[in-house]
């Protein structure tokens, strides 16, 4: 059955990758704190460059940057067209 017709499914899936992330997250601030702390600080840095290229930088590269921040946000389904050839 496709997901789009169980949103709690969807929104299931995107909460258990979201644990997954912290997990990987907590888990290495346990074990390897320096390792931790130079992956927050690279995902701090892409994040930065991103949205500072995309507010600041040129126009072409501002388009692109734009065309990733939605990366970083869980899919909306897509609402059905009404149909043109009805009404």
């Amino acid at each position: 059955m496709p997901a789009e017709r169980f949103p709690a499914r969807q929104t299931a899936t995107t909460v258990k990758a979201g644990f997954a992330a912290a997990a990987v997250h907590a888990g290495l601030w346990l074990t390897i704190p320096v390792l931790a702390v130079i992956l927050t600080m690279l995902e701090a840095a892409l994040t930065a460059t991103v949205v500072l290229t995309a507010l600041y930088g040129p126009n072409s590269n501002s388009d692109r940057a734009f065309r990733m921040l939605p990366w970083a946000t869980p899919p909306t389904p897509r609402q059905k067209a009404p149909d043109s050839r009805t009404g």
